[in-house]
């Protein structure tokens, strides 16, 4: 079966394609969330979505025969889209947490990350218990806005996505944000200004599915295992340093 890959806006998305409350599968064809603002996971090149995620779901869709189309949102719009089964399943560097489970299933993880503050290279912050009562930044919806929390008296600020959030803290509005470790050193490397304040352990990341799933889920667990057998996972965390 020929398999394509098509960049669709949220806009473009109309209801001839999904339909709340219908079965996960519609004609072995797939809407896939996720949110390209988040390097090297996935992100934006020209008008193409790229990256480790996209890579993974591209390989995912070979073992499965599975046809699927991209729906490019924010993070914290990902869990209300799955539970409205207005995507099929989302891959975009999501961790596994107690909270999350409660509304969607995951698969089997496929990597697990730490956590990473990143602060600007002008301040005299340099370690994480010095983020004590200080400015943190994070996106809004992901369990980096608990890691924050954490921080005695920290000043936690949500932004819609790392972006805004990389512009308040590269323009001294922020004291530090908190991403995953290998984001932290693909926004160290292209901004000069930004240094490592520390990491934290993470949690593993899967893919999301609605709840009840089964069927799409099992499919991708079953590919995920073949993929990890097979070393290609293992290529993947060593091309984009994951």
């Amino acid at each position: 079966m020929k398999k394509y890959l098509k960049i669709i806006s949220v806009l473009a998305l109309t209801g001839s394609i999904l339909s709340c409350g219908k079965e996960e599968k519609i004609d072995n064809y797939y809407i896939v969330g996720t949110n390209a603002e988040y390097p090297p996971f996935e992100y934006m090149e020209k008008d193409k979505i790229v990256g480790f995620d996209v890579e993974l779901m591209e390989m995912i869709s070979q073992k499965t025969n599975i046809e699927f189309e991209w729906k490019n949102m924010n993070f914290d719009g990902l869990i209300p889209a799955l539970q409205l089964k207005n995507i099929n399943l989302a891959i975009a560097g999501m961790s596994i947490t107690p909270q999350r489970e409660k509304s969607i299933d995951f698969s089997v993880p496929y990597l697990t990350s730490k956590v990473a503050f990143i602060g600007n290279s002008n301040s005299d912050i340099k370690n994480i218990e010095q983020l004590k009562g200080k400015k943190i930044g994070v996106e809004l919806g992901t369990n980096k806005e608990d890691t924050a929390r954490e921080i005695e008296k920290a000043e936690v600020i949500p932004f819609i996505s790392t972006v805004p959030a990389l512009i308040a803290l590269k323009n001294g509005k922020l004291d530090a944000m908190v991403v995953d470790e290998s984001v932290a050193q693909n926004y160290i490397e292209k901004n000069k200004e930004l240094i490592l304040i520390g990491c934290l352990e993470g949690e593993p990341k899967a893919i999301a599915f609605p709840k009840g799933s089964i069927e799409l889920k099992n499919a991708v667990n079953n590919a995920l295992k073949e993929l990890e057998k097979e070393g290609k996972i293992e290529q993947l965390k060593e091309k984009y340093g994951v």
